[in-house]
């Protein structure tokens, strides 16, 4: 790992939205942004260090609950996404010529939480790593 470990996640964030429909690449990230959690881990009890983080952030919860890779926790999935009609204009032309022919949907990685809801990964992981940089300043930091 670089020096600063965050330049390595930032790579890691980018590549896997470099590649948005990558599961793999989405899913690298978010198992290096949970190895942070725990390098941060400056003793005492790390499962308490990592509920009290995970507290703290709700992305950053759901990027930890994900990489437990329990059969009834979090799942990556690609599935079709309904566009609005009012955000074409954010569209990439790709994704526009997509919707154009698969009745204004594009296909889009998401994080399939328990309870059914969907959280957009890209955004998922940027918020994590944000708020895992605000903690990296914040904490005094573990030998992992």
């Amino acid at each position: 790992m670089p020096a600063d470990p965050l330049i390595q996640l930032d790579a890691a964030v980018e590549a896997a939205r470099a590649a948005p429909l990558s599961r793999r690449r989405a899913m690298l990230a978010a198992l290096l942004l949970d190895a942070e959690v725990d390098r941060l881990f400056a003793g005492g009890d790390i499962l308490n260090h990592r509920a009290t983080l995970a507290a703290a952030s709700p992305a950053l919860r759901l990027v930890i609950e994900l990489c437990a890779m329990r059969p009834d926790g979090p799942a990556l999935l690609t599935e079709s996404v309904e566009v609005p009609l009012a955000e074409y204009d954010r569209l990439e032309v790709q994704d526009f010529m997509v919707s154009l022919y698969n009745g204004h949907t594009v296909q889009r990685v998401r994080i399939a939480a328990p309870d059914g809801t969907r959280h957009d990964v890209h955004e998922t992981l940027a918020l994590a790593l944000a708020d895992l940089r605000k903690f990296s300043i914040e904490l005094p930091q573990g030998n992992f």
